[in-house]
């Protein structure tokens, strides 16, 4: 088991807190027959709201154990950002279809980097190969969907942000799934390093 495993060492109640609200969200967004954009706005916008708190609860954890608390505080206020953006935005002399597109452009980008990342700390925190596997496949989704939702200019704004209801749902089921794997792996790896410590001090 790797000892470096920096960000996604955080709490599993993080991602498994995380995953549950991916998942409602992305439910709620795939299936609702409600079709107005203004509702699923406020949807997305408020899960983001609730990622951040999650993540920016996150960080004091780490804290306390000492841990960077870099990155989470980068994506708990990115995650804020773009939920007061989504749910506040007023642009003078902009109609609500320029801004809705707007919006969709910024979640885009925010899937994209997501998912970069997320393949990124597949490959560089994981020596066991199903977490590994779960992670860089979720990122490369992710980008897919990036891009769908970005890129298509041929669907409309409805399924745009159904897409991204797509992107919280399997986002959602990779960090439940992980958090609750996550738990036993934590308890291995301190244990691992108990163990390291003890000998790094014998030999003293």
């Amino acid at each position: 088991m790797s000892t470096k495993r920096k960000f996604i060492e955080s709490h599993w109640l993080t991602f498994a807190i995380k995953g549950v609200i991916s998942m409602i969200a992305g439910l709620c967004m795939m299936l609702t027959s409600k079709t107005e954009i203004s509702y699923l706005t406020q949807i997305v916008g408020w899960t983001m709201v609730g990622l951040s708190i999650i993540e920016l609860s996150n960080c004091v954890h780490r804290s306390r154990r000492k841990h960077n608390i870099g990155f989470a505080l980068f994506l708990g206020l990115l995650e804020l950002a773009i939920a007061v953006f989504l749910l506040l935005a007023v642009v003078p002399g902009m109609g609500t279809e320029n801004l809705t597109w707007i919006r969709i452009e910024i979640l885009a980008a925010y899937v994209l980097f997501a998912s970069i990342v997320t393949i990124i700390m597949g490959f560089k925190s994981f020596d066991n190969m199903t977490d590994r596997f779960m992670w860089v496949v979720n990122g490369m989704i992710g980008c897919v969907l990036a891009f769908v939702i970005s890129a298509d200019n041929g669907l409309s704004e409805l399924t745009h942000i159904k897409v991204f209801g797509t992107y919280l749902m399997i986002n959602g089921l990779t960090d439940l799934f992980f958090g609750i794997h996550s738990k036993d792996e934590m308890a291995e790896l301190h244990a691992e390093r108990a163990k390291q410590r003890t000998k790094k001090g014998s030999k003293k």
